[in-house]
């Protein structure tokens, strides 16, 4: 159900005319009429207004409370993060212990080329 459509559904439901509630949230009779068009979404700073004057929250107002048919729907899907996503840090790992291991194989040599270096 559009926003449009569920701001009609609501004002016919507690007998509000367009007027009505036009004047209730401090907007024109026409702006309420392009609401209910679907040509035509509420500014933010008249969804409060908009959403006490007909008796429901604002997300209800926007399609995403209780009084939508089929009960409430999320936003969006969580999604649980992969293995790799969760094991990036242990992964990376395996490149640092492997130079450390090839540091400590070449580290004699290392110690036999500077300690020959220093005695002439």
């Amino acid at each position: 159900m559009s926003v449009g459509e569920t701001i009609q559904r609501l004002r016919t439901e507690r007998r509000l005319s367009q007027e009505q509630l036009a004047e209730l949230v401090g907007v024109s009779r026409q702006a309420v009429s392009k609401w209910e068009l679907n040509t035509a979404l509420p500014d933010t700073d008249k969804l409060i207004p908009l959403a006490k004057a007909l008796g429901v929250s604002i997300d209800e107002l926007l399609g995403n409370g209780p009084g939508e048919a089929g009960g409430e729907t999320p936003l969006m899907e969580q999604k649980q993060p992969g293995w790799f996503a969760t094991h990036w840090y242990w992964l990376g790992l395996i490149p640092v212990v492997w130079g450390c291991w090839q540091l400590i194989q070449i580290l004699p040599f290392l110690l036999f080329v500077l300690g020959v270096t220093n005695s002439f």
